[in-house]
């Protein structure tokens, strides 16, 4: 999830466990604990793609060791807040915090490694946007409004409050919608002779209206996506070959075990003289209005070799090679049903 909207979440924790004992100290608290998880960042960087696959929303992210780190933490700040808050209350908040943080990591599709050190397996749900507006803006202004209220403490926890009843609800509908959309996507599996061993939905970018789904199967990937508030209009799959063999040929083994641990059975390969590019299609299209490879998959990851070196690069969406402002414009024509 962005980190917006684990600092709001984690400043209405803050403002609901620890407000009433040490003041607006609960939200800055809670704001903080709440991001701690995403500290990871600072030695995975973005730039090394091996890093952030591996080792973001890896151990800082795990339930069993967040609560061995929770556990000094609470102690350290009853100490430095004077006894004013119970160990008790300290710990019950900083849990909230951390695993608050991993489990809305685990509703969106990037995979989350919540069972470390007991399996790395990366766990996702696929309810959740990694940033959705109408589920963070709300958030924000309710907790913003609390902020301003100084001296009314009462006022500033129930706005609080409010903002993580709405923070519940918004997943219980994005849960709704999941149903919906799984309902939608196997109909017209099934509809279209389309023969897949696996899929997976998952809401597209800023909303929950419009999802994408992929099924895939030994050879070939399907995509296509749909709108659960437009039922009526069908959902127009587009299919690639995985071209699975050229990762089995691929020089660069350690990588492409990374990258089939990460996001098989839902990668294309295709060769570029002798680099490989991957295609991380759990991600959906960058680019809905293109049916070309490289054009509608613009993020993915590059493997070659350099002086007898592994070396692995990603393409990212850079106002170079996208018209952010039309993808903007096209990604509300399908959330309105004007075009699919």
């Amino acid at each position: 999830m962005d980190s917006v909207s684990h600092i709001v979440i984690g400043a209405a924790i803050g403002e609901t466990l620890l407000g009433k004992k040490i003041g607006r100290w609960g939200m800055l608290l809670g704001a903080i604990a709440k991001s701690a998880p995403d500290f990871d960042l600072f030695y995975t960087g973005l730039s090394d793609p091996r890093a952030y696959m591996c080792e973001h929303r890896a151990h800082t992210h795990s339930l069993f060791i967040e609560t061995l780190y929770a556990i000094p933490i609470a102690w350290l700040l009853i100490k430095l807040f004077r006894n004013k808050v119970s160990f008790g209350r300290m710990l019950v908040f900083m849990l909230a915090c951390l695993w608050g943080h991993s489990l809305l990591d685990w509703c969106t599709n990037f995979g989350t490694q919540l069972l470390l050190p007991f399996t790395n397996e990366n766990y996702s749900l696929n309810t959740l946007a990694i940033v959705d507006l109408l589920f963070t803006l709300p958030i924000i202004i309710l907790i913003l409004i609390a902020v301003f209220h100084k001296k009314n403490a009462s006022r500033r926890n129930k706005l609080a409050m409010a903002s993580l009843i709405y923070c519940f609800v918004y997943l219980g509908f994005t849960f709704i919608n999941k149903v919906r959309v799984e309902q939608m996507v196997q109909e017209s599996l099934v509809a279209n002779n389309i023969p897949v061993n696996e899929h997976m939905t998952n809401p597209t970018m800023l909303n929950n209206v419009l999802w994408y789904a992929v099924g895939s199967n030994d050879s070939t990937l399907y995509i296509g996506e749909c709108n659960w508030l437009h039922q009526e209009n069908p959902i127009t799959w587009h299919s690639y070959p995985r071209n699975v063999q050229l990762m089995d040929q691929c020089k660069s083994k350690k990588d492409v075990a990374v990258l089939q641990w990460f996001s098989d059975p839902y990668t294309i390969a295709e060769s570029n003289g002798d680099t490989l590019n991957v295609y991380a299609v759990k991600f959906g299209r960058t680019n809905m209005q293109e049916s070309e490879l490289e054009k509608t998959f613009i993020f993915h990851y590059k493997l070659y070799q350099e002086n007898g070196e592994e070396k692995m690069g990603m393409q990212q969406a850079t106002k170079e090679n996208t018209n952010f402002k039309e993808s903007l414009a096209d990604l509300w024509e399908r959330i309105c049903g004007r075009r699919f």
